[in-house]
């Protein structure tokens, strides 16, 4: 039996409308059918969101390569999904009252091992960064997405047949699907004052993106794709440090305050 959609006219054979996306069988607003409705936007028509979850954690590459055939209801967008994530992760931290800077600043000490105090000024300039950083979470959070996909494509796997945009969709996936770690990393540290699980961060996060890597390029042996998933990796950080620093220095000369706060101490 066909019935007309609500929404657009279209004649609708099924549960769905083919044009639109509408609903055949609309309901009375209840609190059961607002609570429905909700999560049918936040799983999708068909598991979207579970599935999602689910392939970027035990097959990322299988994910990132059906999504760039052009199954585009398999999975969320990566692009949607990373701010997605990200933006899950701020409002986390605003939710526990865990200040980002604070945490983002720990966890560099934490990772380069230096816990030696520093004079004020310079600490102070410290301070200032990590809260610019905070601030641009998600821009901070996505500079490194072009670099992964340059590597990738003009170095590492010029034979893999994806374009430059091609390759920013796996990258694009494993760094929003990084940012669970960063949840958890940050409820460990809010609620029992330990960076252990922001170290453990570190090394998981590596080892997923060589397995991303390594799985989604499979044209070759095994180790040449865990080799140069290292490479990518390393490249792509060298790279992006360089360009921030030279940021860096370009904020330094155009900002009194700032740098004033990085002069020799007399």
């Amino acid at each position: 039996m066909e019935n007309t959609c609500i929404n657009c006219g279209n004649e609708i054979s099924g549960k769905f409308c083919s044009n639109c996306g509408q609903r055949a069988d609309v309901k009375r607003i209840t609190f059961r059918e607002g609570w429905n409705d909700f999560w049918a936007r936040i799983y999708g028509f068909d598991g979207m969101m579970p599935r999602t979850l689910r392939d970027l954690t035990i097959n990322p590459g299988k994910a990132s390569r059906a999504y760039i055939s052009g199954n585009r209801a398999k999975y969320y967008g990566p692009v949607g999904y990373f701010f997605l994530m990200v933006t899950l992760f701020l409002l986390f931290f605003d939710l526990i009252g865990l200040n980002i800077a604070e945490f983002i600043q720990k966890s560099g000490q934490q990772f380069s091992g230096d816990q030696t105090p520093m004079a004020v000024e310079k600490q102070k300039a410290m301070e200032m960064f990590f809260v610019w950083v905070s601030d641009n979470m998600k821009l901070f959070s996505f500079a490194i997405i072009p670099f992964y996909a340059f590597f990738a494509r003009y170095f590492f796997f010029r034979r893999s047949g994806f374009n430059y945009l091609e390759n920013m969709v796996l990258p694009l996936y494993i760094t929003g699907h990084g940012y669970w770690l960063s949840i958890l990393a940050g409820a460990v540290y809010k609620f029992s004052g330990s960076m252990a699980a922001a170290s453990l961060q570190a090394f998981v996060g590596f080892i997923y993106h060589i397995f991303s890597y390594s799985n989604f390029y499979d044209y070759q042996p095994v180790w040449k794709r865990i080799v140069k998933s290292i490479m990518i990796y390393l490249f792509s950080f060298a790279t992006m440090m360089v360009v921030g620093g030279i940021v860096a220095i370009v904020l330094i000369l155009l900002s009194p305050e700032f740098r004033d706060l990085m002069r020799p101490l007399k």
